[in-house]
């Protein structure tokens, strides 16, 4: 079954060009030979990362354990994961966008979708927000 998972997280240090390239080499090696697709989102001022990965249930099950387990980040925080029927990021082993490039339109209001940092009143809107701002990059591409 195929399936979509949004988290989003918190680097626990500030991470160079070098360090994102590395990052980005090593998950689009492995999304490709695990048949996974998506999207990385990073923002160098808060440190946050928003990550839509696509694929079977099972792989991307096991690959947000190891996720949820890398130490280069805290405050890992699955927001969506649901059944799709086709990939929005189909073409993309790792598609990656930095949060300071996108459109202000697409990110109004946007000041973090880390659980931790919301106010309650805030969370429930959270889970369409981020997959309305990913399906939106998958058409921009």
């Amino acid at each position: 079954m195929l399936t979509e998972l949004v988290y989003c997280s918190v680097a626990t240090q500030a991470m160079s060009v070098e360090e994102l390239d590395s990052l980005l080499e090593q998950s689009r090696e492995n999304n490709a030979r695990l048949n996974v697709t998506g999207i990385l989102l990073h923002s160098g001022k808060t440190r946050e990362f928003m990550q839509l990965l696509e694929g079977e249930r099972e792989i991307i099950e096991k690959l947000m354990q190891v996720i949820a387990n890398d130490e280069r980040h805290t405050c890992v925080d699955m927001m969506y994961h649901d059944r799709i029927e086709t990939r929005n990021f189909e073409d993309w082993s790792m598609a990656f966008r930095l949060f300071d490039d996108l459109d202000p339109k697409l990110i109004e209001g946007y000041t973090t979708f880390n659980a931790n940092a919301l106010p309650p009143a805030l969370l429930n809107g959270r889970n369409s927000r981020a997959r309305s701002i990913m399906k939106s990059l998958s058409q921009n591409l």
